[in-house]
């Protein structure tokens, strides 16, 4: 059990900012030219990939790099008050007491994750690696397993996104799709993870 590490995805897995990051993207519409999500359409929303999204939406993809990092410094300015997905701030000490490793990959500044984590006392994960990539969340989990020394059979990439549970299958880690984030569980049972977890105190299920 002590050779098992789980690795968590930060947006919408650990941290509650579905409805915050709608807020910015809808913000940011006019400036970078794409159409506002509307109130009606988030349910829907959460059935597209983040490849369809940018469709429907008709961002601009040269302007997607710019979008992203202007979404980090607006996510910056109230992470103070993001919260935890209920019922996961208790649950992850737990997975520490059963000797496992926990980690953090995400797309978000290295900067947010520590402050959010600070925030909440949730300063228990082994690692925390941030990624400037918008795609290719395989190459980023491919320069972990590197990085600290990891085996594949070891792994298990927790996130809440088609996107993340396509980057496990890619490099044959075991992957474990939240039903709490992003997408719907619909989107995620197409795609098959190993592990689908509908509330966080499932995630103990994966010590065994």
């Amino acid at each position: 059990m002590k050779n098992i590490v789980l690795i968590f995805d930060f947006d919408g897995t650990i941290a509650d900012t579905h409805h915050y990051m709608i807020e910015i993207s809808n913000r940011m519409a006019g400036e970078f030219n794409y159409k506002r999500i509307q109130p009606e359409e988030i349910d829907h929303l959460k059935d597209k990939t983040a490849q369809e999204l940018i469709i429907h939406l008709n961002v601009p993809f040269l302007k997607i790099p710019a979008i992203v990092a202007r979404g980090k410094r607006e996510f910056q300015k109230n992470i103070l008050n993001i919260q935890p997905i209920q019922g996961l701030k208790e649950i992850l000490p737990r997975l520490k007491e059963f000797g496992l490793k926990i980690g953090i990959l995400s797309s978000n500044t290295h900067e947010n994750i520590l402050t959010f984590l600070n925030n909440h006392n949730l300063n228990i994960f082994d690692f925390i690696n941030s990624t400037s990539k918008i795609w290719g969340k395989d190459i980023c989990l491919k320069n972990v397993i590197r990085r600290h020394g990891f085996t594949k059979d070891q792994l298990v990439y927790i996130g809440d996104e088609t996107r993340d549970i396509t980057a496990a299958q890619k490099l044959g880690i075991k992957s474990a799709a939240v039903t709490w984030g992003y997408n719907s569980s619909l989107a995620l049972k197409k795609l098959q993870p190993d592990f689908l977890i509908d509330k966080p105190d499932q995630l103990l299920a994966l010590c065994r």
